[in-house]
């Protein structure tokens, strides 16, 4: 009985235990099912944001102008951290799959990993709704406190550096309101101007610095429109003075400002114009050259004179330099600097007009000739404008002057494009025709060496890059004056007019160049008898909206027609008439939504540019008739609203036809339909056998492919010069890569989202690019992976960004004792998710023996830099930028065979170092020396706790910035280095302030 029993109870627990095995197996089969089914749904998710926020950061890149929101900031900050968050989940299952699909894991494991997925999940699902931005991200950038200037150098000249450091000493005063200095033309004044804007006390101490010109002929009405622009203003629908003014006022009302004014050749009345007058420390310093000017608008005047004999001979000497020591020359030299009255701007242009003398005998000559000149009476200006003259008759060539005297059509000072400008002058016939057998590139080339020559004797100043060229109102009213003289070169400049609205047809009838810009224009005159004009420039007169119908009829002569950013909405039938005209510039203006078919009749015309029109046809047909054209610049624009009008009309058959073409440029403004077109396109363009300069996007690389393997243009390398291609993303007006630069880069790649089967293709391109910019391939894990090494040895600039496998950038190991990137001057590395070292091994002699500048920007895994090994190869390395490397904890890793040569490094002048929590050395070698450091930033490193300087090995550095907190809690060997860096700090309560300040989202 009780066997009966216990076998009854064994049953039931063996039934009972059989039960619940069952239940658990079924569990297990859900869990796991819905852990598979979770992960999936992550990694959709996952993409699905990935792909918002890759969205959204392509918007921030086309508008420079703008930046983002903090709400966007921040949930940017959060979408990184989840997406990274989620790939370490996600490799972590990899991983675990074939454990956690076994048997024996237990089913509490498998629900603790289902668990993180549905957290994750729900994480993501948030950040995606959490991204509809609905009153938008992007917002005008912050007001920069100060525009840096490009100002000659004062140091060791006290003539000028004296009343410098008088001007600074009077802003310290905040009682006085107004200081004026006034000194003869040409004595510096400007210079002057310009070192006080750059000066770092002045940025210290204003919330924002506004320079202004204020010429003769500028009216106040431009100066108001130039401080609105300052402000970054919203005056659309604002047209009155009084209006404007106001809101001027406002804007400045609770800010402490310093205004700039130079070249005042009258009082003005400030108030009237909207500078407030308020008593929180505001300044207005102007420049004129009448002491009674000065009077009248400042508390107090600084007297600019002449420099010292010493400083004029010593500053002639330096801009003579390398003929000064030939034999004979100095004493002749020394009695050319004495004609020069001691006065900079003088010294500055007749040394350049000396400087490219190389025999005693010409100098001899020169001097003769420049002491013959008489004054030239022209009221209101001085004896030096006949020394401006011998400038000019230097010149000798007849070309080099017209060429010299046509830049003077562009508002003194202003920016003048180097591209524009030799093609006005190919256009005109300065430097020499284009026909069938001289291209229109031949002549652009023929023109930048006059350029050259026209800055290096200093009548131009040179731009940043050579991009352009400047030219100083004194050299330009002579140059104007000139022009006035010679019946070849009359001139309309509507200078001397407050508005040009009181211009005579008969000032029109009479010149050969006009030049209209920017003069508010509103009304033309109906048909003014032009019958000699050459040249017609009515750039930004936006309130122009139309142009009569018979004003082109008597203009047979014209050869450019400029009318960029006018508000035009459509063009007369006139236009026709034009026939011998060969330029015509229509880009941005906004209005103009057709080109009509007048334009087809313009068989002469070399040079077209609509870009930034609306106009409906891509490449309107009647364009098939302008059988000489040599430039074409169009803007592909196709609206997403199908209810939109305005939408384009594709016919790309037009491009076959212009067989002469030299230049193409396609501007995509509406990259998803081009994504559907540019195979028909692309297929015409390849057909083009005379192209030298090619810019657009190529969606795929496979486009690209098909390009190079059709085009007679690419297969012959040496023609096609210059060019910049996007492909696997939408073209900017300005790839970031060539921002860095300090001339001007031909050739450009920018390369993204590219597969590792496609970079067979890349090696044919990137042998002939001096730029690269790589984002987001998901293959690469090293630039040797990439393609061949020996591909990149032209490239001289590098931006690679968000891809995020690359581990290394080179590893000297693995490329068998080849030099590495021997022209490299710019790298940039942005977003790269598992770097872990830059420079891997051993490089090769000559690796990156040009590198300038180093930039690393989140890049979250990179412990360091390099090591002491690496900066032995680095001799030209000017700047190092590290920011939000978050796992940084040291800068430089000491090597173990670093060797017995002390290690420096010898060029390096600025150093920053932004958002690195658990960066604790720079460099544990103390002897490492820092001889020619200038700059060093430092921001969000608390763990940071020394400095590698002491008095030696640090003593040019001139400026530290940094945190107030940071700096006080540092420590310091005691030998005096603290109380000597002290004097050279900028420290701040907290980052936030130098990030609104700088108008930047973050300082590098």
């Amino acid at each position: 009985m009780a066997d009966n029993i216990l076998a009854s109870c064994l049953a039931g627990v063996v039934s009972q235990a059989g039960g619940d095995i069952t239940d658990y197996a079924k569990s297990k089969v859900c869990i796991s099912q819905s852990m598979e089914r979770n992960y999936e749904m992550m990694r959709n998710e996952v993409a699905r944001l990935q792909a918002l926020r890759d969205d959204y950061e392509r918007e921030v890149k086309k508008h420079k102008m703008k930046t983002t929101t903090s709400s966007y900031d921040f949930w940017l900050r959060s979408v990184n951290k989840t997406l990274h968050n989620a790939k370490e989940l996600e490799h972590q299952f990899e991983e675990d799959h074939e454990k956690l699909s076994s048997r024996f894991i237990h089913m509490r494991q498998r629900s603790n990993y289902n668990g993180k997925l549905v957290k994750m999940l729900e994480e993501i699902q948030k950040l995606v709704e959490g991204g509809k931005f609905l009153g938008g991200f992007l917002v005008d950038k912050p007001i920069e406190p100060v525009l840096k200037m490009n100002a000659p150098e004062i140091k060791g000249f006290n003539s000028l550096q004296r009343p410098l450091e008088q001007v600074l000493e009077l802003l310290r005063n905040d009682k006085l309101k107004g200081i004026g200095i006034w000194g003869t033309l040409g004595v510096g004044k400007t210079t002057i101007m310009q070192n006080l804007n750059n000066h770092d006390e002045v940025a210290k101490m204003f919330d924002i610095v506004i320079w202004a010109n204020v010429s003769s002929e500028r009216s106040e009405e431009k100066l108001q429109e130039d401080i609105a622009r300052r402000l970054k203003l919203k005056m659309k629908g604002i047209v009155h003075p009084e209006d404007i003014a106001r809101t001027i006022s406002e804007e400045l009302n609770d800010k402490k400002y310093l205004l700039l004014l130079d070249e005042v050749m009258d009082s003005i009345e400030l108030e009237d114009i909207g500078i407030p007058v308020n008593n929180n420390g505001s300044k207005v310093v102007l420049t004129t050259e009448y002491r009674h000017v000065c009077s009248l608008m400042a508390d107090r005047l600084i007297e600019v004179r002449p420099l010292s004999p010493d400083e004029a001979w010593k500053m002639f000497q330096q801009m003579i330099i390398d003929v000064v020591d030939l034999p004979d020359i100095e004493p002749v030299a020394q009695l050319v600097a004495k004609e020069c009255a001691r006065l900079p701007l003088l010294i500055k242009t007749v040394a350049g007009a000396f400087k490219l003398k190389d025999s005693v005998s010409e100098w001899r000559k020169g001097l003769k000739d420049l002491r013959k000149w008489p004054d030239i009476e022209i009221p209101g200006l001085t004896e030096l404008h006949s020394f401006l003259k011998f400038c000019y008759d230097q010149l000798k060539d007849d070309q080099k002057r017209k060429c010299f005297l046509y830049g003077a059509l562009l508002p003194a000072e202003s920016k003048i494009y180097t591209d524009y400008l030799l093609e006005c002058w190919a256009i005109e016939g300065l430097v020499g025709n284009t026909d069938e057998k001289r291209r229109f590139q031949e002549a652009l080339d023929e023109g930048y060496d006059t350029l050259k020559y026209l800055t290096n004797v200093s009548l131009l100043e040179k731009g940043e890059r050579m991009i352009y060229v400047q030219m100083n109102n004194s050299i330009r009213q002579v140059a104007l004056y000139i022009a006035s003289q010679d019946p070849d070169c009359k001139f309309l400049t509507g200078m001397s007019e407050n508005s040009p609205d009181c211009l005579e047809e008969n000032d029109w009838e009479q010149a050969k160049r006009i030049s209209m810009i920017d003069k508010q224009l509103r009304d033309l005159p109906e048909s003014p008898n032009c019958i000699m004009l050459l040249s017609l420039l009515l750039q930004r007169n936006s309130n122009l909206t139309e142009i009569p119908q018979s004003f082109f009829e008597n203009m047979k002569s014209l050869l450019v027609l400029d009318l960029y950013g006018a508000g035009i909405e459509s063009l007369p039938p006139s236009l026709a008439k034009l026939s011998l005209l060969k330029g015509l510039y229509l880009n941005n203006c906004i209005h103009l939504t057709e080109l009509p078919p007048q334009v087809g009749e313009l068989h002469c015309l070399e040079v077209l540019d609509i870009r930034g029109c609306r106009i409906r046809s891509f490449i309107p047909f009647h364009i098939k008739k302008l059988v000489n054209l040599r430039c074409l610049r169009v803007s592909y624009y196709k609206s997403s609203n199908p209810n939109d009008c305005q939408d384009m009309d594709i016919d790309c058959n037009v491009i076959p036809l212009l067989a002469k073409l030299e230049e193409l440029m396609i501007d995509v403004g509406s990259y998803d339909h081009w994504c559907k077109e540019v195979v028909d396109v692309m297929r015409q363009v390849a057909t083009l056998e005379n192209l030298t300069t090619l810019r657009i996007c190529f969606p795929k690389s496979e486009v690209l492919e098909t390009f190079m393997q059709h085009s007679p243009s690419w297969k012959k390398r040496q023609q096609l010069t210059s060019f910049w291609f996007y492909v696997g993303c939408q073209n900017r007006k300005r790839p970031q890569i060539l921002e860095y630069f300090k001339y001007k880069i031909n050739r450009y790649l920018g390369y993204c989202q590219g597969k590792l089967g496609d970079y067979s293709i890349i090696c044919d391109l990137l042998p002939e690019t001096d730029a690269l910019e790589l984002v987001e391939h998901k293959d690469v894990t090293s630039l040797v992976d990439f393609v061949n090494v020996d591909s990149f040895n032209r490239i001289r600039g590098c931006l690679i960004e968000r891809c995020n496998k690359m581990t290394t950038i080179a590893d000297g190991n693995r490329t068998q004792g080849r030099v590495i990137l021997p022209n490299l001057e710019q790298l940039h590395l942005v977003n790269l998710r598992c770097l872990q070292t830059i420079f891997e091994g051993s490089l090769s002699t000559n690796s990156l023996s040009k590198l300038h500048t180093l930039v690393v920007t989140s890049c979250p895994i990179l412990r360091k830099i390099f090591t002491l090994g690496v900066i032995q190869q680095l001799s030209k390395l000017h700047k190092l930028a590290v920011q939000n490397c978050a796992e940084m904890e040291e800068l430089i890793e000491k090597a173990d065979n670093a060797g017995q040569v002390s290690p420096s490094f010898s060029n390096l002048e600025t150093l920053v170092l932004i958002d690195m929590p658990k960066l604790r050395t720079i460099s544990v070698d103390k002897s490492l020396a820092w001889p020619l450091l200038k700059e060093l930033q430092v921001y969000g490193c608390p763990e940071l706790k020394s400095l590698p300087f002491d008095k030696d090995n640090a003593a040019n550095l001139k400026s530290i910035e940094a945190e107030q907190v940071w700096w006080e809690t540092l420590c310091w060997p005691q030998n005096g280095v603290k109380e000597q860096l002290q004097s050279i700090c900028h420290l701040r309560i907290s980052r936030e302030r130098n990030m609104k300040a700088s108008g930047s989202r973050g300082p590098i």
